[in-house]
C-alpha cells in the first residue's frame, strides 16, 4: 500500500475509528510517537499546507503505519485488506464499484406516481415507479443527465402496480453510465427534477473485519456489523469480476432460455442463495437471511435474530461471482438428419473454461448441443451458466447441472450454419469462508 493510499484510508475514517485502529496497530510495540508526529508537521509545513488540526491526523497516521509496516508483516495485511475496498460504495442494501448515487427515500410524482428508488452507477441505472398502466406497455419514459445524456429503459417488468427498469446508453448502444446526482426524469408529456445522493465509501463508515484465510487468495471477504445482523463485503483481484449473490444457490440445476420473436425474449432460473447459518460456542444455530425489502443487486446485508452479545461463527459456503462481458462468437455447422458431429471447442471463460463437445440433428428443424463445464484449472469454481445466444436460429434452451450443459435449438430447416455469442458467464465458487461475529 502506497503513501497516498494510507493517508487516502485514514482520511476516510472518523476521529474515534481512527484512534482505535492506531491503538490496534502499536499495541506491543515501541513506537516513539512524538517523533513520527513531528516528522508529520516538518511534512506538512513543507507542502505550506493549511489544515485544520484534525486533518493533520492522516499524516501522522500514515508514518505511522509505515513504521509499523516495516517491524510488523502483520498490519501491512490488513491495510491491504482494507485497501481492497477503498472504490465501494455503500448504497441501499448492497456495495458497488466507482461512484454511486441512490434516492435516500421515496418521491412522490404525482398523484398517481410514485418513485420508489433509484441506483445510478457507472454500469447500472435502475428505478422502480409505483405506477398504474392505462395499456399493456409502459409509456415513454426516458433519464436526462445535466450534461444531455439521454437513457432509455433497455428492459422492464411489472407487478402488482410495481414497474422496474433498468436503463441503457442508447447512444452508445451500452451499459456505460456517467452518474451524477441531477436528473430529470420524464414519463410522457410529465418531467420531474431528481436529487440523488452519493453512496457513503464503505471503507471509512465502520470497521471492516476479515473472515478467516482460505487458500482462495483472489478474493478478500469481510464484514460488517449492522443493527440486526452483518453486511458481508467482498472484493476480487480481478477487477472485472462482480458478486452476483452471497451463500449456496437455491437451485443446482440452472435453466437459460431465448426465443427469437419481435425482439429477444429471454428468461433464466433465479440467481437466489440459501440462508447463512451462523452457531455460538454452545453449538445453537442462528439462521442469518438477506434484508427484508432489500433495494438493489446484490443483496450483502443479512439479518438474524442471534442475540447480540454473543459471538457467533457465521459460515459462507460459497459465492456466486460472473463477468457482464462478452466472450465472442463461435460457429456451428448443423448436421443432416440423425447425423451427430463432434466439435471439441474450447471456450475459455477466463475463470473457466467449456468445451463444446458435439451437435447432434434431433429433427428436421431442431438440434442438441452438449457441452462440458468446469474444463479449467480454477480450483473450486464451477461454472453455474452461461448466455449462449444466436440470431441465426428461432429459439434455444439450455439446462446446466453438475459438469454437462445440454442445449436444443430450432432453426428453420434449411439453415446450414449458426453463429453462437457467449457471454455474461456466471460461476460457483465453494469456498466455505468463516465469520466471526462480535
Amino acid at each position: 500500500m502506497t503513501e497516498k493510499q494510507i493517508q487516502t484510508l485514514m482520511q476516510n475514517l472518523d476521529n474515534d475509528l481512527l484512534a482505535k485502529e492506531l491503538d490496534d496497530l502499536t499495541n506491543g510495540l515501541e513506537i516513539d510517537l512524538d517523533s513520527i508526529t513531528k516528522k508529520a508537521f516538518t511534512k506538512l509545513n513543507k507542502r505550506r499546507l493549511k489544515m485544520k488540526r484534525k486533518r493533520i491526523y492522516p499524516l501522522v497516521a500514515a508514518s505511522l503505519i509505515a513504521v509499523i509496516g516495516i517491524s510488523n508483516a502483520y498490519a501491512a495485511e490488513i491495510s491491504d485488506f482494507v485497501g481492497s475496498f477503498f472504490n465501494q460504495r455503500a448504497i441501499y442494501s448492497t456495495v458497488v464499484d466507482g461512484s454511486a448515487y441512490y434516492l435516500e427515500s421515496p418521491l412522490q410524482l404525482d398523484k398517481e406516481s410514485k418513485l420508489e428508488n433509484v441506483i445510478f452507477t457507472k454500469d447500472k441505472l435502475e428505478m422502480s415507479l409505483t405506477l398504474t398502466l392505462t395499456e399493456d406497455k409502459p409509456p415513454e419514459i426516458s433519464v436526462a443527465t445535466a450534461n444531455g445524456k439521454i437513457y432509455k429503459p433497455g428492459g422492464y417488468g411489472y407487478d402488482n402496480n410495481r414497474l422496474q427498469l433498468s436503463f441503457w446508453n442508447e447512444a452508445g448502444h451500452n451499459y456505460v453510465f456517467s452518474p451524477t446526482k441531477e436528473l430529470k426524469l420524464n414519463i410522457g408529456e410529465k418531467s420531474y427534477s431528481i436529487h440523488l445522493a452519493e453512496g457513503a465509501p464503505v471503507v471509512g463508515s465502520g470497521e471492516i473485519k476479515p473472515a478467516e484465510q482460505t487458500d482462495i487468495g483472489w478474493i478478500n471477504v469481510g464484514y460488517k456489523k449492522i443493527d440486526q445482523g452483518v453486511q458481508i463485503l467482498t472484493s476480487f483481484t480481478d477487477k472485472d469480476l462482480k458478486l452476483v449473490g452471497i451463500g449456496e444457490p437455491v437451485q443446482k440445476t440452472v435453466t437459460r432460455m431465448f426465443k427469437n420473436e419481435k425482439g429477444i425474449i429471454t428468461s433464466g432460473t433465479s440467481s437466489m442463495t440459501k440462508p447463512l447459518l451462523g452457531y455460538d460456542k454452545d453449538k445453537n444455530i442462528y439462521t442469518y437471511n438477506r434484508a427484508k425489502n432489500a433495494v438493489g443487486r446484490p443483496v450483502i446485508q443479512f439479518e438474524s435474530q442471534a442475540p447480540a452479545d454473543k459471538e457467533i461463527e457465521l459460515k459462507i459456503p460459497g459465492l456466486l461471482v460472473g463477468y457482464e462481458k462478452d466472450f465472442g462468437n463461435f460457429d456451428v455447422a448443423i448436421p443432416g438428419l440423425n447425423e451427430e458431429k463432434r466439435i471439441d471447442r474450447e471456450i475459455d471463460l477466463k475463470l473457466q473454461k467449456i468445451i463444446l463437445q458435439s451437435i447432434k440433428r434431433t429433427s428436421a428443424t431442431t438440434a442438441e448441443l452438449k457441452f462440458a463445464l468446469n474444463t479449467g484449472d480454477t480450483a473450486k469454481v464451477a461454472v453455474q451458466e452461461v448466455s449462449l445466444y444466436s440470431k441465426d436460429v428461432q429459439s434455444g434452451d439450455s439446462v446446466w447441472q453438475g459438469d454437462i450443459c445440454t442445449m436444443r435449438i430450432s432453426f428453420a430447416e434449411k439453415l446450414k450454419n449458426a453463429e453462437f455469442n457467449v457471454s455474461w458467464p456466471r460461476f460457483v465458487v465453494n469456498g466455505d469462508w468463516t465469520l466471526r461475529i462480535k
